[in-house]
């Protein structure tokens, strides 16, 4: 562990944890386990150097999912809109049933629409008493500044491959590793590579390159239908693929940055078949091949 978590530990433990926490970079697998390590230490029901024990009612409640004092909130679809925090915002307020502390874990908090953000900093600035409130994401830079002043930063290494892996537990090491690959080095799209299914996402990447390289436009239909999320996944994938073969030389960076502009207008709710069609489109016109 280092310093800075251990640092974290140790205020929770002597319950002057700071009430809003930013964690940034890293893997979201990390920080997620480092929030619930938290939220045992303060909610534990054992003595001070016995916490977290793992073993009381708040520890394995807070575990499981199921304690009543413990929020966890994240995209329903690519962003946090202003609907889930209002209805988060209700819970938060609400007297503590059970625990020592209410604790909200906001995860992808970089993905927060601007009403929806504004909404949180109305708790940040007056948050109830005994709530700590942990906003996880990949670049603090996304956090809206007036959110991120008032927030205690801590800031999460990248993980290597192996502890990567070994964060996942009891699963297909082979096919983790696949994913791994796949994702660039970039744990948390490794962890959603990994949690989509690696043989079902290489099919549907391996589909569209064909469809692009002998610009065979029904061969799109078999790529749906797909939604907004799995697009998203997609194509993060074929941006990692090409960026790599730019850098070989096989690639052009137009197709790179076609890629990424049809990453955001699916982050734009726009419908992922015209988006996906309209890049096919697009790389069609510059010559068929989607690398040489």
């Amino acid at each position: 562990m280092n310093l800075q978590l251990a640092l974290l530990e140790k205020a929770a433990l002597e319950n002057r944890l700071a009430h809003l926490l930013l964690f940034h970079g890293g893997s979201a697998l990390h920080q997620r386990e480092v929030a619930l390590r938290l939220a045992k230490l303060l909610n534990c029901s054992q003595s001070m150097s016995k916490r977290p024990c793992g073993e009381c009612y708040a520890c394995h409640k807070i575990s499981s999912g199921n304690h009543p004092d413990m929020l966890c909130l994240k995209p329903l679809k690519t962003t946090i809109g202003i609907e889930q925090i209002l209805a988060w915002q209700q819970k938060v307020y609400l007297k503590h049933y059970e625990g020592k502390y209410k604790v909200s874990v906001i995860e992808q908090a970089d993905s927060l629409t601007l009403p929806a953000a504004n909404a949180l900093l109305k708790v940040i600035e007056e948050p109830p008493e005994r709530t700590v409130i942990i906003l996880c994401a990949q670049n603090a830079e996304g956090i809206l500044p007036t959110i991120k002043s008032r927030a205690q930063l801590v800031y999460f290494p990248i993980l290597s491959e192996e502890t990567w892996l070994t964060g996942l537990g009891e699963v297909d090491q082979r096919e983790a590793a696949t994913a791994f690959r796949l994702s660039g080095g970039n744990q948390n799209l490794a962890t959603s590579i990994f949690g989509h299914g690696v043989p079902l996402l290489q099919e549907w990447v391996n589909k569209f390159r064909t469809a692009v390289d002998e610009k065979d436009f029904l061969k799109l239909y078999s790529l749906f239908p797909i939604d907004k999320n799995q697009a998203v996944l997609y194509l993060q994938v074929l941006a990692v693929q090409v960026q790599e073969e730019i850098h070989k030389g096989t690639c052009r960076p137009f197709e790179f940055l076609a890629i990424g502009k049809a990453t955001d207008l699916l982050r734009q709710q726009v419908n992922p078949r015209l988006v996906i069609e309209v890049l096919a489109s697009e790389l069609f016109q510059q010559g068929g091949a989607l690398c040489d």
